[in-house]
């Protein structure tokens, strides 16, 4: 259900980046926009609204939602994602 969701969310206009990360008794999902204008465009969007709504039944907390500006951003050596992983090539 939460990646048909965010497949949805991956053809939005300034997604540059979307992650799900699941623990045993936690789901963060994170985002990453090009512009503060693409990220509020987003979040007032029915898109957005519906996603939360879906989430929300299975959560035993509300949802939190934050937004953080980058202040560092290094890549490593390695791809991000290697080819059968998703990535290009």
């Amino acid at each position: 259900m939460v990646s048909e969701q965010v497949e949805r969310v991956r053809r939005t206009t300034g997604l540059s980046l979307a992650q799900v990360l699941q623990g045993e008794d936690e789901l963060i999902v994170i985002s990453a926009w090009r512009t503060a204008k693409d990220l509020r465009a987003y979040a007032d969007s029915r898109l957005a609204q519906e996603f939360i709504a879906r989430l929300t039944p299975l959560l035993a907390a509300p949802p939190q939602v934050k937004s953080l500006e980058i202040k560092l951003a290094i890549e490593g050596s390695e791809p991000f994602f290697s080819p059968d992983e998703g990535g290009e090539g």
